[in-house]
């Protein structure tokens, strides 16, 4: 064999055994390529998932914190709407205290007994037992039914109203007189302060 001959055949074997080796590194790298899209894809859709899952969670706390804030302000309007009522009660309460004079007992007690029929029994508190029974009784001269004024140390301020052939009594005291009012008014308080 010649030398050219060799050399071209050595030529031809490197020609082939390159295009061969192109051949296995072009198939090595398209595997590489097709093994690395594959893990590209996985790994997007672990992403959309993650994103996906850390979205509902993230609903679902933000959710869950909506409904605590709308309890949270239900609890609120609730305990200041009773803190209110509770103010209004003491304000009420004090201002009927205040009322609550001599004057206005001995007016109320004229009236009542005015009004009813019959023996009635009167009882006041000892501070003013003596000065209310003196002027009811002046008061009262005319009047036909039989007035049993007596005192009562139980009773601090008002008095107490004794029908004795009926039956009924009624203590009229600001702790009372508060308590009617509050009741009547309270409903109406609530109704402004939802407003």
């Amino acid at each position: 064999m010649s030398e050219k001959t060799l050399d071209k055949l050595i030529a031809s074997l490197k020609t082939e055994a390159v295009e061969a080796a192109e051949k296995e590194a072009k198939k090595i790298v398209d595997a590489a390529n097709a093994e690395a899209q594959k893990i590209l894809s996985k790994a997007e859709v672990e992403k959309t998932e993650l994103l996906q899952n850390a979205e509902n969670e993230a609903a679902a706390i933000l959710e869950k914190g909506k409904g605590l804030l709308k309890q949270a302000a239900r609890d609120l309007n609730v305990t200041v709407q009773n803190d209110l009522l509770k103010l209004l009660k003491a304000v009420l309460s004090t201002e009927v205290e205040k009322t609550f004079t001599p004057d206005l007992v001995k007016s109320t007690v004229l009236k009542i007994i005015e009004n009813v029929d019959g023996t009635v029994e009167i009882k006041l508190p000892e501070a003013t037992e003596k000065e209310l029974a003196t002027y009811v009784q002046q008061q009262l001269q005319a009047s036909n039914g039989l007035v049993s004024i007596t005192k009562d140390n139980s009773i601090l301020k008002g008095f107490t109203v004794t029908k004795t052939d009926q039956g009924w009594s009624y203590h009229i005291t600001p702790e009372e007189v508060s308590e009617i009012l509050n009741t009547h008014l309270s409903e109406k308080w609530v109704n402004i302060l939802k407003n």
